[in-house]
């Protein structure tokens, strides 16, 4: 199941989105109000390019139906990201911690100067590979990733108007 999301950031140049959008103390505050554990396992910076790695841990349990299915109560994640400053395009994927041979997401996040407003356009694939069930569970997980954009979203647009505060 394809999904987009569409955001756009105003009074904060493309430049000053991309240091905010891998900024650590961002990413902690961001992760609290939408209701994400998360802990970094790597971040490296090399020729412009950042690569991080993060174990994420929504704070909500799944759907007793979807958690039947899954054998789990939630559904934790290691999402992997790819960035060239400047290039306004990054790359992911996450790694399922339930069914991980039969789960599958990844995309692309591309950032763009609109005037005075950056533009955020998230697009990704999930891809639940379970005969007669996949679509529910992919309904489920892209319902909740659309939902945590927007709530992201508004947290994002509080972190710039308050020049990088939570």
């Amino acid at each position: 199941m394809n999904f987009k999301s569409v955001h756009r950031f105003r009074n904060v140049s493309l430049t000053d989105y991309e240091a905010t959008f891998f900024d650590e103390a961002f990413n902690i505050a961001l992760c609290k109000a939408v209701g994400l554990e998360r802990t970094l396992v790597s971040r490296r910076v090399e020729n412009g390019r950042v690569a991080r790695v993060s174990r994420i841990a929504p704070q909500r349990e799944i759907p007793a139906p979807v958690a039947k299915i899954l054998g789990a109560a939630k559904i934790e994640y290691t999402e992997h990201i790819e960035y060239e400053f400047g290039s306004g395009k990054a790359t992911w994927k996450t790694v399922s911690s339930v069914m991980t041979d039969k789960v599958e997401s990844r995309g692309t996040i591309t950032f763009a100067q609109r005037g005075a407003e950056v533009e955020r356009l998230v697009e990704g694939l999930v891809n639940v590979k379970m005969f007669g069930l996949g679509g529910v569970i992919e309904g489920f997980i892209v319902a909740d990733v659309e939902k945590s954009y927007e709530t992201a979203a508004a947290f994002t647009q509080k972190w710039i108007d308050a020049g990088g505060k939570a």
